[in-house]
């Protein structure tokens, strides 16, 4: 478990950085929300990893005879996410915004440049991401592989807290102390973080269960879907939406979540790190401790129901805050908001999203044939990441040509179908 959890740490730094620091970054330096709104395509790496998830299976590094299948993967992955932080950390957007529409012809040629720089900032971020979601591959298998299906619900718990303590510890660091020593330093601090994980994963061992791979290239990347599909029949259909919507609400809320507080409600970077990323994700570190353990004491669906439940309504917290004190629109210029209007909304909130988290990340162990698990994983979890880059990268958008309540009473909305869907997605015997 304590492997888990570093791996569920290792994890979250470059999501951190993608999800969370990113925005703030940019939105201090000036984009535009719609731009803010397009970081959340940066999670394509994660819809598209199946694709690459039968190499990773397969294919044996140099030392992987010492280390493992597994370890080795996470080695090399853990190595370039580093090197991509580092990368992040010394193109950053600085006070450079990408071009204004009505800029002068006199700037065009300054704003070419802060075009290119965005561009070359995101595309360090995509390579960051793909790395992560390479790591996510192997950790989800090694995840399945060590654990009896008893133990999936601590572990998927365990995993996640892993991996909210990175948003907890490291976001709040990084976002309190950017103001103060820049962001390029602050950002540079999550490079050591992870080079401790990879000591870890050293320390670590390979997984004693792992299942013998199936043998010729074409059955290696057929088998996993075809025994998916074999295995589900016509109720395939319902488990692809289910798992492509669920998370939605999350998802397409977080990708304005940013924006609002800096820019809509006037909040300081310092105030959002303290709130948000420290008190907010230690909470979402018990709700998915607590998830885990609902999940092994009541049943996988019946908190699936409630979890989806609490998730959707829980933005009704920022529906409010958005309604009583922010700017009318993304644009416009924000009212003072009493900091504990945030604090109890962000409470709520998070606990929420750990609940569903670790319910989520359990739903889709069980539904992993062992034998194929780091392909038909990734899949699955491909399916999510797709669902939420299409609605966070659309979420700039809404919240740019509607008021930012009405943006979070859509975010809500958008819950009902995979609540509707989770009747349907019981596991075949």
């Amino acid at each position: 478990m304590l492997v888990l959890a570093v791996l569920g740490l290792s994890g979250g730094i470059p999501n951190l950085l993608a999800t969370s620091i990113a925005p703030a970054w940019t939105t201090i330096s000036g984009w535009e929300v719609e731009a803010i709104g397009l970081l959340a395509f940066l999670q394509l790496p994660y819809a598209l990893k199946f694709l690459w998830a039968p190499v990773v299976d397969r294919v044996r590094l140099p030392f992987a005879a010492r280390l493992g299948q597994r370890r080795s993967w996470i080695l090399v992955t853990q190595a370039g996410a580093i090197a991509a932080i580092l990368a992040v950390a010394a193109w950053g957007p600085g006070n450079a915004a990408l071009p204004d529409a009505a800029a002068s012809p006199g700037d065009a040629a300054t704003a070419a440049t802060e075009s290119s720089h965005a561009m070359v900032f995101m595309c360090l971020l995509a390579l960051l991401v793909f790395f992560s979601a390479t790591q996510d591959i192997v950790a989800d298998a090694y995840r399945t592989e060590s654990l009896t299906p008893s133990e999936f619900g601590a572990g998927a718990g365990v995993f996640v807290s892993g991996y909210r303590v990175a948003f907890v510890a490291l976001g709040a660091i990084v976002l309190v102390l950017a103001p103060k020593i820049s962001w390029p330093v602050a950002v540079s601090l999550l490079a050591l973080v992870a080079g401790y994980a990879m000591i870890c994963t050293l320390a670590g061992s390979e997984p004693a269960n792992r299942a013998a791979p199936v043998s010729g290239t074409r059955a290696a990347i057929l088998q996993p879907f075809v025994l998916l599909a074999r295995r589900w029949r016509w109720r395939l259909v319902a488990l692809v939406a289910f798992v492509l919507i669920f998370r939605l609400p999350d998802q397409m809320g977080n990708a304005m979540t940013t924006p609002l507080i800096l820019n809509g409600l006037g909040y300081s970077p310092e105030q959002l790190g303290w709130v948000r990323q420290a008190f907010g994700f230690t909470l979402t570190i018990f709700g998915a401790l607590a998830g885990g353990w609902m999940v092994a004491r009541i049943g996988l669906l019946k908190c699936l129901i409630a979890f989806g439940i609490l998730q959707a309504v829980s933005n009704a917290g920022f529906l409010l805050l958005a309604d009583a004190f922010a700017a009318t629109t993304a644009h416009a210029a924000a009212t003072p908001a009493p900091l504990s209007a945030l604090i109890g909304v962000i409470a709520i909130e998070n606990f929420s999203g750990g609940l569903v988290s670790a319910g989520f990340v359990a739903f889709l162990m069980s539904v992993c044939d062992r034998t194929q698990v780091a392909t038909q994983y990734a899949l699955l979890t491909a399916l999510m990441a797709l669902g939420g880059a299409i609605a966070g990268g659309a979420s700039g958008y809404l919240a740019a040509h509607f008021d930012y309540p009405a943006f979070f009473l859509i975010t809500i909305l958008v819950g009902i179908p995979g609540i509707a869907l989770i009747a349907g997605v019981r596991s075949p015997k």
